[in-house]
């Protein structure tokens, strides 16, 4: 806290009220300038401290500020991480999404053309069918067999649809997989 908001304060302060600045200050003030400030006299100030244990108060208080500190450090880093790992996610979902409906559309149009030549005599279809590129046709076959992947990992879908890829995936996170409907759970070895 600020020392505009100790100032504040009417002297001569009470015993709580020194506590609070010598154990919330987060000045490290000392007994004389607590002394200064309070208006309460320099012996009675150090009989409180030792009384009450100020100075234990004070780094316990300064060490669960910085414990609360480092959590919503982590607490925000953490968020922050999330959002990003999530946009990242969303956007190679969207890339893959939009590279496989490409490619079905291709090989839709294709799929279209080979129902015309179908239905042409059999010489035409002998001449039309060379004009087909079997390695444009692999082409677009990996492009969407790839995007297709791509999404599958870019929303999890293998842990969704397999129960032993989820469980290797928990289980290389280190935790222990156990079954409710078990009496007996199997300890982790050691």
């Amino acid at each position: 806290m600020t020392t505009e908001f100790w100032k504040k304060w009417k002297q001569p302060w009470s015993r709580e009220q020194c506590r609070r600045r010598y154990v919330e200050g987060g000045d490290n003030i000392g007994i004389r300038q607590l002394s200064r400030d309070s208006g309460q006299p320099h012996r009675t100030l150090g009989m409180w401290s030792s009384q009450d244990s100020w100075v234990s108060q004070r780094e316990q208080h300064c060490n669960k500020l910085a414990t609360v500190t480092r959590e919503k450090t982590i607490e925000k880093t953490s968020e922050k991480l999330s959002d990003e790992l999530s946009e990242i996610a969303s956007t190679n979902y969207k890339a893959h999404r939009l590279a496989r409906d490409y490619a079905v559309s291709i090989i839709q149009v294709k799929a279209q053309h080979m129902q015309i030549i179908r239905q042409m005599p059999f010489e035409q279809q002998l001449e039309a069918i060379k004009s087909h590129n079997a390695h444009e046709m692999n082409f677009w076959s990996l492009i969407l067999s790839r995007a297709t992947e791509g999404i599958a990992a870019a929303t999890g879908l293998p842990y969704h649809i397999d129960v032993n890829a989820a469980a290797r995936r928990v289980e290389k996170e280190g935790l222990i997989i156990s079954d409710p409907t078990s009496e007996y759970v199997d300890e982790p070895d050691k």
